[in-house]
């Protein structure tokens, strides 16, 4: 059925001339335009959208017609989470949305850089495919690779390829792009350039990613026709870019958690309209644990901010965003019947949830089951560390170090090894290409806190390296012996002994085991690597992140340190 003969029919049931799928009488709907709370409204479905929304509680019915009482409840849009990784999660897209749903989840746009980086269009193909005919809506927008140097972009579509994805209507656009990506000279710059024009000549998006950039370099950035930022921490960052029109999204997820930094924004006389709520991602051990998109939703509820802004942060704010508003992100006529119900306006706990005029959710039990979409083979052996010895380090001397200044950021750290107690708390960090090509390299970190053993991980932001953290080699050549026999995953080994592990063999980012099971393996690894001296929270994620350009200062590749500001490859030795 084409648009105009469903909006046709649309039109007939609300006239009361063609009898309803679902009718919800007696709910008090959240009207996403003038934020009230309406008591004693009816809400008309017919083929997965609103046809009627108001007083009236009789429209025209059928035998098969479902009627749903709400009693009072509130009736909220479903809510849309604007940017996440769903592969965070280490699981298949299918056990993702089985434990989103019970939360109120209808609508994820999430990243796709993972599997991309891992195996070009072989693995961002069957990923996409994953996210079709789920009992959720899942959009996704397109990556451009950004890595630290030319080779972490190998695997890189050609635009005309690009291009074929940004023309997908469930692509939304072109995926964060890191500010300093863009300024690099030469055609790694170009390049990005080149994709942006082309996102923004097709009428998508291109979502930003500003950490770090102030001022002039943020103006510039913005010349791009980046529309979003997820990384401002702080209420001035926010409002910085609020007034240069950008849609700024407010993390609460696993791997940052700003709300609690932010929240004096609120207290604030500007307009709200263009704040997103968002998670940047939920890990395994939080979505079971704590929940997804509803447990950032709840906090805000619980320092205070107005429940109507909050809720239009996470449903019309955000569908404005990605211009889906005609669609979704509102309970109004012609829109999806996406529903949420819950007992009233500051208790968000929803008893049902309906996507597209479907109950997926009632009462805490799921009622919908996800797809399940299998992987290609190729996708199963992407971890193939090429025979390699593992580098001297020097014993005396002035060398570099990755200084850990938080979990996330870092800064180069100069140790001169002849001075006394210059080796406390310093390990070897090893980053060796997992894809089958040669490179290895060995350098030293500061701060990590591993008192015994190596820990290991194919988890590495935006690279085709695995990289290795330890404080003795045979620990190190286990991890990465036994990384390449689980074809990807987490390792922590104490000489030849794997103490803990979770595998992850497709596209050595996720895997195919129930997300409990994941869960368990991820808080075992942690727990191991407590026990053994490290302190930082989500130390797997401080791991992960060594090899990212998109948080400062001094990061690493298997061809040597590299520092962000001038992105100068550097070697251990320091002049």
């Amino acid at each position: 059925m084409d648009e105009l003969q469903t909006r046709k029919i649309l039109c007939e049931v609300a006239l009361g001339n063609v009898a309803v799928d679902t009718v919800i009488i007696r709910g008090t709907v959240f009207n996403v335009f003038t934020r009230e709370f309406i008591p004693n409204q009816s809400i008309w479905i017919k083929n997965g959208r609103i046809a009627y929304v108001g007083p009236d509680h009789d429209p025209a019915r059928s035998e098969r017609t479902d009627v749903i009482d709400a009693q009072g409840r509130v009736l909220l849009p479903g809510l849309i989470d604007a940017h996440t990784h769903i592969g965070s999660t280490k699981s298949t897209t299918d056990e993702f949305v089985k434990h989103v749903i019970p939360g109120g989840t209808t609508t994820v746009v999430t990243e796709t850089m993972d599997l991309h980086f891992a195996a070009g269009e072989d693995g961002l193909k069957p990923w996409i495919k994953g996210f079709q005919d789920q009992p959720i809506r899942i959009y996704y927008t397109v990556s451009t690779l950004c890595g630290l140097t030319a080779s972490e972009e190998k695997n890189v579509l050609s635009s005309e390829a690009l291009e074929h994805y940004l023309k997908d209507p469930a692509c939304l656009g072109l995926g964060e792009v890191y500010w300093s990506n863009l300024f690099l000279p030469g055609p790694r710059g170009d390049r990005i350039f080149d994709l942006a024009s082309s996102a923004l000549d097709l009428g998508k998006r291109i979502e930003g990613h500003t950490a770090g950039a102030s001022g002039r370099k943020l103006q510039a950035y913005s010349c791009l026709g980046v529309s979003s930022c997820h990384e401002p921490i702080t209420v001035n960052e926010v409002l910085e870019r609020l007034r240069l029109g950008y849609w700024v999204m407010i993390r609460e997820g696993s791997v940052r958690r700003e709300l609690e930094r932010v929240k004096g924004l609120f207290a604030r006389p500007v307009d709200f309209r263009r704040l997103i709520l968002c998670t940047d991602s939920v890990d395994a051990v939080d979505i079971l644990e704590r929940g997804y998109l509803e447990d950032s939703l709840r906090k805000m509820l619980r320092l205070g901010v107005q429940p109507e802004v909050a809720y239009q942060m996470v449903t019309i704010n955000a569908a404005e965003h990605f211009r889906l508003d005609d669609q979704i992100g509102a309970l109004a006529p012609g829109r999806m019947a996406d529903i949420v119900v819950i007992p009233s306006p500051g208790e968000f706990s929803p008893q049902l949830v309906m996507c597209a005029g479907k109950t997926i959710y009632r009462d805490g039990r799921v009622l919908a089951k996800p797809r399940r979409v299998p992987f290609p083979e190729c996708l199963l052996d992407t971890v193939k560390v090429q025979p390699f010895t593992l580098p001297s380090l020097p014993g005396s001397g002035k060398v570099r170090a990755i200084q850990l200044v938080t979990n996330l950021v870092t800064q180069e750290g100069i140790i001169d090894l002849d001075e006394p107690g210059a080796s406390k708390d310093l390990l070897m960090v090893l980053a060796v290409n997992r894809l089958g090509r040669e490179g290895s390299f060995l350098g030293f970190i500061r701060g990590f806190g591993l008192k015994e053993g190596a820990v290991g991980s194919t988890q590495n932001w935006d690279t085709g390296d695995m990289v290795v953290v330890g404080g003795d080699p045979v620990s190190m050549i286990t991890v990465v012996e036994r990384l390449n026999e689980t074809h990807g995953g987490y390792v922590y080994a104490v000489s030849r002994e794997v103490v803990a592990e979770l595998a992850t063999p497709i596209g050595g980012f996720l895997s195919y085991e129930p997300m409990e099971m994941i869960k368990d393996q991820m808080k075992r690894l942690e727990k191991a690597l407590r026990e053994k001296g490290v302190t930082w929270e989500k130390p797997l994620t401080t791991l992960d992140t060594l090899t990212t350009p998109a948080i400062p200062h001094f990061r690493i590749t298997s061809n040597g340190y590299v520092r962000l500001k001038d992105r100068a490859v550097l070697s251990v030795e320091a002049e």
